[in-house]
């Protein structure tokens, strides 16, 4: 799946079938590639919230499972060395050879709904293999010399 298909889906407790929020956008580590978790903008509990990807119950076509909304931790407590910090985001960010070359803007990724694995990261010149990715931080994406 691309992510930028994921983005606006609902984010539903399950306990409750509440609508926690919506799928905004999405933080990556490396090592294997995966996402690590889903930023949101939450309805009524104060703007923008994490859920880590392990406490996804399930990434379906039409909405994103919860177990319950204590999954959810406020965006701006999130410490900066945590992977699932904002500046984890690769959406809109440089990407970078381990050799400092510049190679095109992250547009989007295609991941395993049901894994998190990323697949590929997506610019609009070129497309480079998850497997490829060494680190997303505040500034650029880094991917391997290959």
């Amino acid at each position: 799946m691309l992510f930028t298909r994921a983005q606006g889906e609902d984010v539903v407790e399950l306990s409750s079938a509440a609508t926690l929020g919506t799928v905004t956008a999405c933080t990556l580590a490396p090592s294997p590639a995966r996402i690590s978790g889903l930023r949101l903008k939450t309805r009524g509990r104060g703007g923008r919230h994490m859920l880590a990807w392990k406490d996804v119950e399930s990434f379906g076509p039409d909405a994103v499972t919860v177990r319950d909304a204590s999954r959810l931790h406020r965006e701006k407590e999130i410490e900066a060395g945590q992977q699932t910090h904002p500046d984890h985001d690769p959406i809109g960010k440089p990407v970078l050879t381990e050799a400092g070359v510049a190679r095109g803007t992250v547009l989007d990724i295609e991941f395993d709904e049901q894994t998190g694995r990323v697949s590929r990261l997506l610019t609009a010149e070129e497309q480079f293999s998850g497997d490829d990715l060494v680190g997303v931080g505040g500034y650029a994406v880094v991917v391997g010399d290959s």
